[in-house]
This record gives C-alpha cells, sequence and structure tokens, in this order.
C-alpha cells in the first residue's frame, strides 16, 4: 500500500464519498435502473443531481486533503485507489440487469 492510500483510509471524507456512493446506488435499485441506465438515464430526479453534486464535491474534497497533506497524488491516482472500492459497491448493490454478481457472502467491508 502507498503511503498516500494508508494516509485515505483514514479520512472521513474518504468514507463519507464512499457511504455516498452506495446511498446513489441503492436509489438507482429502487428507482429499478439497470447498468445501462446508469449511462443514460430514462429519467432525471433531484436527488440524483444532488447525489452527483456531491460526489463531485467530496472526490475534490479528498484529493485536496491528500495533496494538502504533503502527498503528490494525482487525479488518475487517487482514481485507481477509488475504483476498486466502488466496484465492490457495485457487487454489493447489483442493478436490475444483474451484470454485477456478489464475489462475498455479504459480510465483507468495502
Amino acid at each position: 500500500m502507498k503511503p498516500f492510500e494508508r494516509y485515505l483510509t483514514h479520512l472521513t471524507d474518504l468514507r463519507k464519498f464512499l457511504d455516498t456512493y452506495l446511498e446513489m446506488r441503492q436509489y438507482f435499485q429502487e428507482l429499478n435502473f439497470s447498468e445501462e441506465d446508469m449511462k443514460s438515464p430514462p429519467m432525471y430526479t433531484e436527488k440524483m443531481f444532488l447525489y452527483h453534486e456531491r460526489l463531485n464535491r467530496l472526490h475534490t474534497d479528498v484529493l485536496k486533503q491528500v495533496n494538502d497533506f504533503g502527498f503528490d497524488v494525482s487525479e488518475e491516482e487517487f482514481d485507481d485507489f477509488i475504483v476498486p472500492r466502488l466496484k465492490k459497491i457495485n457487487e454489493l448493490i447489483p442493478l436490475k440487469d444483474g451484470n454485477s454478481k456478489r464475489t462475498d457472502i455479504g459480510n465483507e467491508d468495502y
């Protein structure tokens, strides 16, 4: 694990980012969205815009916190760290087409 990754695992805002993404997936699941719908939603709701705005803000804030602490982390490096965690959430909260299958029994943390 790289030093900046170890630092990230202790940030409260990273947890907020992941929790927000999880909530958003649950919301899309409630709307009966598929993975394909995520690319081009059949409808837009105010809540979708709020999730999008919150995720963008948290993404920017977490990356800034890491760099302000003294690490020189690019957005690409940060995304390389975060994407596997988002994919894990996708497995935990599959959408209606079932493209994401769970690989655990539901007791693993993201």
